[in-house]
């Protein structure tokens, strides 16, 4: 049981962290790949993460 939530604390922990990932693939944004990358080598900064959450949904659409 305890191995249970450690692993779903896991995935929900990386479906949070790549969540403006999701949020940009699922509006087909232009620079979805782009968001990809800060979101994956930046977003443990609190302040890159809220930045490309927030790119996410404004960005432009294809």
């Amino acid at each position: 049981m305890n191995s249970f939530l450690i692993i779903l604390a896991v995935i929900g922990g990386l479906f949070i962290y790549f969540l403006p990932t999701i949020i940009a693939s699922g509006r087909n944004a232009t620079a979805t790949f782009l968001i990809f990358l800060v979101n994956l080598f930046g977003g443990w900064t609190i302040a890159l993460w809220i930045f490309v959450f927030i790119w996410a949904f404004l960005g432009k659409r294809k």
